[in-house]
């Protein structure tokens, strides 16, 4: 799959990848499917290659949405995309049965990027996690999940804003460099009106003594993704 990239801009990383793995084992055909801040539109892509589900993106920033839109096309994939604030887009009477994302997630606290596309793609001050969730709250069916990634130091806020609002986490796994290294990834499965416990699954080690494990070749091979910057 090819996925066109700005050369000086943001580009997706090995936590999207890590997301699509993740998430795809719950992801079920003809579903309504949302991401939110697409970017190049890369999960979304991932998403409708392998599973056919009725595509919907949204993404604010108007250069990466651009690339979203061409890589929909060279890769002949159909979505409604819309171009907007997801904080401030009215969805109407349009409903999800998976809301999907990579949010930023950076916190205010670190060095910000002047470039906008990439200070947009990393800050939580560009989508504060609660107003997020909110939001997601008011357009998720019933019973329906809200599948992200973000960092594993923020767990507590995320569990307790989740919960907040009836979407329970109920599958968790955390991501790690090293096996002797802390956790720097979460990726969370939270479901709208669930009474279920949560599954933490396995560690995910990205990398041991010889590189790259075994499990993170195996999710790049399955992206099978061709990155051309531009």
């Amino acid at each position: 799959m090819q996925i066109y990239q700005p050369k000086n801009g943001y580009c997706y990383n090995s936590d999207t990848l890590f997301l699509y793995a993740f998430m795809l084992p719950f992801i079920k055909p003809r579903q309504e499917v949302l991401e939110v801040g697409a970017g190049s539109g890369i999960l979304s892509l991932l998403c409708a290659r392998d599973r056919e589900v009725k595509l919907h993106i949204i993404e604010k920033n108007a250069t990466m949405m651009e690339f979203c839109r061409n890589n929909l096309r060279i890769n002949k994939v159909c979505a409604n995309v819309i171009f907007g604030d997801f904080l401030m887009y009215d969805f109407l009477n349009l409903r999800f049965d998976r809301i999907i994302s990579n949010p930023p997630f950076y916190h205010s606290g670190v060095i910000k990027s002047a470039k906008k596309t990439i200070y947009e793609a990393r800050y939580e001050e560009n989508l504060p996690f609660e107003l997020m969730v909110k939001k997601i709250d008011s357009i998720l069916k019933p019973k329906g999940e809200f599948i992200f990634c973000y960092d594993c130091k923020s767990s507590y806020k995320l569990f307790y804003t989740l919960i907040q609002y009836n979407i329970r986490p109920i599958t968790i796994r955390f991501v790690y460099p090293k096996i002797d290294k802390e956790a720097t990834l979460i990726l969370c499965r939270a479901k709208k009106d669930s009474k279920s416990a949560m599954q933490v699954l396995p560690p995910l080690f990205t990398h041991n003594e010889q590189g790259f494990t075994k499990e993170v070749q195996e999710i790049y091979a399955k992206a099978n993704t061709w990155s051309i910057k531009c």
